[in-house]
């Protein structure tokens, strides 16, 4: 799992310089991204998939082979919004604050809800995903909502679900 983690890292390095995203954070068992404003909704989509094509094949060729057990759910969960960050410096390192990460990381988390196969899925504010401008028909989507941990006091949230090929 160590070798797959790592070989995500530097994917995500190489692909930030090209795609312009900043590698924010790791946290235990994935990445914070940091997308510019301005990012195209297909842009953002054909790099998440090319990301969980990637995670997949690592997964299955060098992870998979050596469980014992094979857990419910294996693969990729997103939870994208948009908004204004406050960044500061922190202990020597740049920290961002703000409740697009809040909302994001509470959506990426709440995909299990009521669905039995969340791999490889995304969930965003619907905000953020009209703000996205996909082109019509670009891909399946739906409107859903969920109940985000310390937003809305718990109220159902609105957000879209969209399935990424992999």
């Amino acid at each position: 799992m160590r070798n797959l983690i790592l070989y995500l890292r530097d994917f995500l390095k190489s692909e930030s310089a090209v795609q312009g995203f900043e590698v924010y954070k790791f946290i235990g068992d994935g990445w914070v991204l940091l997308f510019p404003p301005g990012v195209s909704g297909h842009d953002l989509v054909s790099f998440l998939e090319k990301l969980c094509q990637l995670f997949k094949h690592k997964l299955n060729k060098h992870v998979a082979p050596h469980l014992r057990t094979t857990p419910s759910v294996m693969g990729l969960t997103f939870g994208i919004d948009q908004g204004k960050l406050a960044k500061f410096g922190m202990m020597g390192k740049l920290e961002y604050i703000g409740r697009p990460l809040n909302i994001a990381s509470r959506l990426q988390e709440s995909i299990k809800q009521k669905d039995d196969n969340p791999a490889y899925k995304i969930l965003f504010s619907k905000p953020c995903f009209h703000a996205l401008a996909f082109a019509e028909g670009y891909r399946k989507y739906k409107p859903v909502t969920r109940k985000l941990r310390n937003i809305r006091g718990g109220e159902k949230y609105p957000c879209m679900k969209m399935s990424l090929k992999h």
